[in-house]
Order: C-alpha cells, then sequence, then structure tokens
C-alpha cells in the first residue's frame, strides 16, 4: 500500500479493472460474432460463456476492485493484505478460464466436464480470499458505516451464490447426482440469480453508490433512518425470498407466496433507495453534474425500468417467460455496468491524481483530476453504451439476432472507447497550462473536484 496525504491507493486495484474490462469486452465481442446470448440460446456454451464473462469476469472483479480501494477508507487503515489481493485475483481469474472450459465442453469440446466445478471452486476461493482481506480490513471500525454494512452484507451473497455454481457444476459433472441436486439443477437457477444478482451485485451497488455518489458530488452521506431502513428491507426480502425458494426447490413446490412476499419487500428497499438518491441528488452542494454523476443518474433509470418491468409482468399472464431474461440483462448492462463504467471514469483519474499530483501539493501548481479526463470526448460514448443495452433488451425480447449483434456492436465499440478514455487518463499528463490548474496552497478538496 501507498499511503499519500492521508489517501490509500491499493496496488493491485488498476489490474482489477484492467482484467473486468478484458472480461467485459470477449463477452461483447461473442455476442457481436453471433456465438452468445442475445444473439443465440440463452442456454447454448458460449452464451453461458458470455453470461460468466459478465458476472463473474466484468462485474464481480470490478466491484471487487473498487472495494479494495475503499473499504480501507472508510475503515481509516490500510487494506490487510496486498498479497491476498493479488491472489484472490489470480484464482477468480484462473477458475474463470477452468469455467470457460468446462461450459465449452458441454458443446463437445474435448475437455473433462469436471473443469467446470474445479473452476468454480477456485473463484469461491477467490472470493474467499477477497471476502476475509475486506473484512479483516474494516475489523474494530465501529459503528460501522451504512455503504460498509450493505457490502459485507453483499460478500454473504456472493460466497454463496459462488457455492450454488459449484453445486450446478457438480451436477453436470458427477453421471448420476442424487435427487437432491438434481432438483437443485432443474430448479435451482432462480436462487442463483436472486442471490447473485439481487444480492451481491445489487446490494454492492447501493453501498458503493452511497459512498462514492455524495463523495464526488459534495452532498451529505448520512442517510439516517431512510438508509437502515432500506438495508433492512433489502437482505431481509433477499433472505426471505431465497429460503422459501430453496424450500420450494426441496420441498416439491412448497414456500412460492413466502418467496413472492421476500421479493416484493426486496422491490420495495430498491424503490426508496431510488427515491433516497433523487434526494442525494437535489441536496447537493456541487450544482454542476459531472459525468460519472450523469452516467448514475441514467444507470438507476434503468434500474427503475427494470423494476417497473418486473411487477408489470405480474399482471399479464406468459409475459414473465418472454421478458424475464431481457429484463436481468437491462440490469446487468443498463444499470450494472453502465453504473460501473462511469464510476470507473471517475476513480481512475482520481487514483492517478493522487499517485502523481498528491505528493507535489505545497511545491507549483497541480492540476484537478477532472483535468485528467475530457469529458466532451467521453460522453456520446456513454450514451452509444446506452443506446446499446437498450437495444440489446428489446432485441432478446423480439428474438432477433441480427438486433441483438448491432446492439452488441454499440457496447463493443462504446466499451473501447471509454476503455481508451481510462488509459489517456492513466498515462497522459495535462498541459501545465491547463486553465483547470491552480496553486497547490488552495485547499486540498479543491485539488480533488
Amino acid at each position: 500500500m501507498t499511503s499519500i496525504i492521508g489517501a490509500t491507493l491499493s496496488r493491485w486495484t488498476p489490474a482489477y479493472f484492467a482484467a473486468a474490462l478484458a472480461a467485459l469486452v470477449a463477452a461483447e465481442a461473442l455476442a457481436v460474432a453471433g456465438l452468445a446470448y442475445p444473439a443465440a440460446p440463452l442456454l447454448a456454451p458460449w452464451s453461458l460463456v458470455a453470461v460468466h464473462l459478465v458476472t463473474i469476469g466484468w462485474l464481480s472483479v470490478l466491484m471487487l476492485g473498487a472495494l479494495h480501494q475503499f473499504l480501507p477508507v472508510i475503515a481509516a487503515r490500510p487494506l490487510a493484505s496486498d498479497r491476498l489481493a493479488l491472489a484472490a485475483l489470480g484464482l477468480i481469474e484462473a477458475g474463470l478460464a477452468a469455467m470457460i472450459a468446462g461450459f465449452l465442453a458441454l458443446g463437445g469440446l474435448g475437455v473433462p466436464v469436471a473443469l467446470l466445478p474445479l473452476g468454480g471452486s477456485a473463484v469461491l476461493a477467490g472470493f474467499l480470499c477477497a471476502a476475509g482481506n475486506l473484512g479483516w480490513t474494516l475489523r474494530g471500525t465501529s459503528p460501522l458505516p451504512l455503504p460498509a454494512r450493505f457490502v459485507v452484507a453483499a460478500l454473504g451473497f456472493l460466497a454463496l451464490t459462488a457455492l450454488l455454481g459449484i453445486g450446478f457444476g457438480c451436477a453436470f459433472a458427477v453421471p448420476a447426482p442424487p435427487d437432491w441436486l438434481a432438483a437443485l439443477l432443474a430448479q435451482g437457477l432462480a436462487l442463483h440469480l436472486l442471490a447473485g444478482i439481487g444480492g451481491w451485485f445489487a446490494l454492492t451497488a447501493v453501498g458503493v453508490s452511497y459512498k462514492l455518489l455524495p463523495m464526488f458530488m459534495l452532498a451529505e452521506e448520512e442517510r439516517g433512518r431512510l438508509g437502515t431502513s432500506i438495508l433492512w428491507l433489502m437482505v431481509g426480502g433477499l433472505v426471505l425470498a431465497w429460503c422459501a425458494g430453496l424450500i420450494a426447490v426441496l420441498a416439491d413446490g412448497r414456500g412460492h407466496l413466502a418467496a413472492e412476499a421476500g421479493e416484493a419487500i426486496f422491490a420495495a428497499g430498491l424503490t426508496l433507495y431510488l427515491w433516497d438518491i433523487r434526494l442525494l441528488f437535489r441536496q447537493r452542494l456541487r450544482r454542476g453534474l459531472e459525468l460519472n454523476s450523469i452516467t448514475a443518474a441514467f444507470s438507476l433509470a434503468f434500474l427503475a425500468l427494470v423494476l417497473a418491468g418486473l411487477v408489470a409482468v405480474r399482471f399479464v399472464r406468459g409475459a414473465e417467460a418472454v421478458v424475464a431474461a431481457p429484463l436481468l440483462l437491462l440490469a446487468l448492462l443498463g444499470w450494472l455496468s453502465l453504473l460501473g463504467l462511469g464510476q470507473l471514469y471517475k476513480i481512475v483519474p482520481f487514483m492517478s491524481w493522487l499517485e502523481r499530483y498528491a505528493p507535489r501539493l505545497g511545491r507549483g501548481p497541480v492540476p484537478r483530476v477532472q483535468d485528467l479526463v475530457s469529458e466532451g470526448r467521453a460522453r456520446p460514448w456513454f450514451a452509444v453504451f446506452a443506446l446499446g443495452a437498450l437495444a440489446c433488451a428489446a432485441a432478446a425480447t423480439i428474438g432477433s439476432a441480427g438486433a441483438a449483434r448491432i446492439g452488441a456492436a454499440l457496447l463493443l465499440v462504446s466499451t473501447l472507447a471509454i476503455a481508451r478514455e481510462l488509459m489517456r487518463a492513466r498515462r497522459e499528463s495535462p498541459s501545465p497550462a491547463v486553465p483547470g490548474a491552480f496553486p497547490a496552497t488552495l485547499q486540498q478538496r479543491r485539488s480533488l473536484r
């Protein structure tokens, strides 16, 4: 760890971000080639590869990289272990590669299907290393701030999601799985999605946004009773829905009403979260919104659209079978991926500023964080990404492979363009004559704008 003017930089966070972006690009390329969903059937081997590239390789690695940077800030202490952070990344990437080979084995690739549970076990080990490292970093922090409480709950669902995935892999690899494992394979996908998207992704996204949005918009971070209520509604609803869903799988259909009640409670928590973020935007001190805050607002509009769609399908017979997968795609791309890319656009230059310019405070003019990027150049690419997410979801709904490939192409081109902007923020230096530069004797808080 490198300590600079009270901030702590995670040594391996840039590696997490680079690996995450590479996985996203690979998944998009598969869809552009017509090999993966939504341009191909959802359960096709290459579609399973693309889904796990997005969920494990992109979103999970991205979130863990961000947490390795920001949980030490919350705890006001260095990350417990840099070596464990590297080990976690190595295990996750190696396990994901083995899982990909295992998925392709289902389609006839001449490798053992046993690579699926073996790879899943490595991914789980990496997740546990990261969770242990982050948990130990938070030790003794009392009371835990609201963002950290969301993250702690999310890490529990992360482990649960990985365990379920290993169970699925074992069911594929074992010639005659026991009845309970066969039932889990046949009906447990909803549990896997609930723990992964609802538990790990949603709770982490909410927790991290409660930290980053107030920090970069100069808004009040403390969310009071409303924030605590949102946490309890989301976690309580997820626990009820998941446990009832498991009972329904193993006890031949019982527990569906309780599962639906839990899902409704969770959705109520997300709805309150959207209301609270609306209040946060209205209460901000920084009147002009930066690009990362604008993309966050649009990503949350996607979340509202997903919630509205999930409510609507409850009242239309047969609609859930048609739009469930497109809505999940919209959540992964429109909400979570757009939010992640938007926050990367702020985090990467922020870290670069700390590395390159914080030591020069008091020794001469230094640029602002915003001087390391060009929002005017990057803004259209975020719009293209959002358009691509909408196009992919629409194509999945109507079953048009051609439209899906066009939407995926929009995603791929915009992701590459945004990645290029991030590389510029890491490598290029602003001109000393940049109008935004100002003497270091001004308040440090202004330097971080």
